[in-house]
């Protein structure tokens, strides 16, 4: 089981929370947010993966409030490359990358196809958040590009119950297909139950990997 935890880079509120859990743990962090090198840099000195969690267009993107800089599937090649290259140098030691929202782009193949290329060049893996329907698949495929695909979310609902059954979803899926990747987010409570739960599932015979192992 591969356990990723996105939207790091705002604040340090949950690092004590987090040096509590000795299991690998990948963690998905936002670029040029306030803390966004300083977490990548602490997560290598917890033996935590490190990947970038790369804003991208969503449906509907009025509703939400974008980061700086979100890929969107009207720019050109040379602007998405120069948003690469900053994010990049903003989060130390990455191992891939995941979109962050990214309903709208990645469905597009031209957009993706950009971004796989670049990927592929700094030999760098592609988690799908999987937010919607996806050209990722596909073509992770024919660009020869290491790729994994989110199966369960995890904590949709900040309440420890509920984080508790979605942990039990993914232990199904993890029993059916040989592994399985979960996406939970930097809060509070789901560190607190990935505290108490990971050392319980261990015991059950669940082996905890990096995302980059189950790629």
């Amino acid at each position: 089981i591969a356990i990723l935890l996105d939207d790091w880079g705002y604040n340090l509120n949950n690092v004590e929370l987090l040096k509590q859990i000795d299991e690998p743990l990948t963690l998905a962090i936002l670029p040029r947010r306030a803390y966004s090198t300083r977490i990548a840099e602490l997560a290598q000195e917890l033996n935590k993966e490190v990947i970038l969690h790369l804003p991208m267009e969503p449906h509907q993107e009025k509703q939400y409030q974008l980061e700086p800089d979100t890929i969107l599937i009207t720019m050109s090649k040379q602007e998405i490359l120069r948003i690469l290259e900053v994010d990049f140098k903003s989060v130390p030691g990455l191992k891939g990358i995941s979109n962050h929202m990214g309903s709208q782009a990645t469905e597009s193949e031209d957009l993706m196809r950009v971004i796989f290329e670049e990927l592929k060049k700094k030999k760098l893996y592609f988690l799908d958040s999987f937010t919607g329907k996806t050209v990722c698949k596909k073509l992770a495929s024919e660009v020869k590009l290491p790729y994994v695909r989110r199966d369960v979310f995890l904590d949709n609902k900040n309440d420890t119950e509920y984080i508790l059954g979605q942990l039990e979803v993914l232990v199904k899926t993890a029993k059916q297909d040989g592994f399985a990747v979960g996406i939970g987010h930097d809060r509070k409570k789901t560190l607190e139950v990935l505290a108490q739960a990971m050392p319980e599932l261990k015991k059950r015979g669940f082996k905890f990997v990096y995302a980059s192992e189950i790629v």
